[in-house]
């Protein structure tokens, strides 16, 4: 069983009154998650777009209801947050959901010291994905992953100010998970003019379905595929046939 496994299934076994924030939010992700059944990504999770969109804002008590779930899954007392902290729940709903949400999927052990870090360093949404590096390319110190680097110069400043450095958040376990989740949450809208394109293969592609039947064209195999309907526009039909080069 893996520790995924292992946390749903104690997760599971709480009721929904016993559930941390935290473990509620994690068992939502993953209720949620699509299987793709693209060819090339087929069985990868993915998360759609509408159900991102919601996966907060769904939350009672509009902003601020929100805002006291961020710090609630931070494991900070929402009652009495510092103005620190109110301010890292702005940043996060603001600018960096995505990080923060993959942070809460792959179960981060120090997950406010990491926004708080991603904070600090303005590590936004948009700078997805991170740069991905092999373990070995991780254990190369002049090589440093920019998280790793991030971490160290946030670490400096603190040496300076004579405060102790806490536990590492980074490590090449904790930079490896992130780096192979984050894909689950950058799934691509499918538009009329991207039918020609090269998906990135580590990118869960939103087809919910696949026509068992195949034919040959002359560049490949045809598949008759369904577009998850969060992931299609400008008039794209909600079914795509795809050729996969042989």
């Amino acid at each position: 069983m893996t520790s995924e496994d292992s946390y749903q299934s104690e997760s599971e076994a709480d009721s929904d009154s016993e559930s941390t924030p935290l473990q509620s939010l994690w068992n939502s992700l993953r209720a949620s998650m699509s299987t793709s059944m693209f060819e090339r990504t087929e069985t990868k999770l993915f998360l759609p777009r509408d159900t991102f969109e919601q996966i907060l804002s769904r939350t009672e008590g509009g902003l601020s209801g929100r805002r006291k779930l961020i710090l609630e899954v931070m494991g900070i007392e929402s009652s009495r947050p510092s103005e620190d902290d109110r301010a890292l729940a702005e940043y996060i709903l603001d600018s960096a959901q995505k990080v923060f949400l993959i942070a809460v999927y792959i179960q981060l052990e120090q997950l406010h010291a990491a926004m708080k870090l991603f904070k600090v360093s303005q590590y936004k949404d948009e700078k997805l994905p991170v740069e991905e590096r092999t373990a070995r390319e991780l254990d190369d110190t002049p090589r440093r992953h920019e998280f790793e680097r991030m971490e160290n110069r946030q670490r400096d400043r603190r040496r300076k100010d004579r405060k102790k450095n806490p536990k590492r958040i980074w490590d090449i376990h904790t930079i490896s998970k992130f780096q192979d989740n984050q894909w689950t949450f950058l799934i691509p809208i499918i538009s009329a003019h991207d039918q020609n394109c090269n998906f990135d293969s580590r990118c869960p592609i939103p087809f919910t379905t696949k026509n068992a039947q195949q034919r040959s064209g002359a560049h490949g195999i045809v598949y008759k595929y369904t577009i998850h309907p969060a992931h299609y526009k400008n008039s794209l039909h909600q079914v795509i046939h795809v050729i996969v080069q042989d």
